[in-house]
């Protein structure tokens, strides 16, 4: 079990982690998952940047449980997995709905476009994974 405290070191260490530094508070982000530490009061917490919305949400206690037992890389491995999953889902429904409505050539492609690199992530994510 990993404190908040110490998945912060950990993207701290991490390589992928990018340092995202600001006069108020130290962050990283990688794989859309951003953690934040407060200068002055030493508070940490992680947000999820990819789901929708007009702002970042803090991820739930369930993810949370997630960091804390597998650790900062390992856990937004996971998370990043279960990400694609759902985008994935939206987009199958979304080409279904294209192909039934008769809308542009041109559109369906974009959406089959973006369910390719969304699948090329994904197979990166889950080789990194194993």
């Amino acid at each position: 079990m990993y404190n908040l405290g110490e998945l912060f070191f950990q993207a701290e260490d991490d390589y992928h982690s990018k340092p995202l530094h600001d006069k108020v508070v130290n962050s990283y982000m990688c794989h859309g998952f951003k953690i934040i530490k407060e200068l002055n009061s030493n508070q940490v917490s992680i947000v999820d940047m990819t789901k929708g919305g007009d702002y970042y949400q803090e991820i739930n206690i369930d993810e949370y449980s997630y960091f804390k037992t597998l650790g900062w890389k390992r856990a937004i491995y996971v998370l990043y997995l279960s990400n694609c999953r759902t985008k994935l889902s939206r987009l199958e429904t979304r080409i279904q709905n294209a192909l039934v409505n008769n809308v542009s050539i041109k559109t369906i492609r974009k959406l089959k476009a973006s369910r390719e690199q969304i699948l090329r992530n994904f197979n990166k994510v889950k080789i990194k994974l194993n």
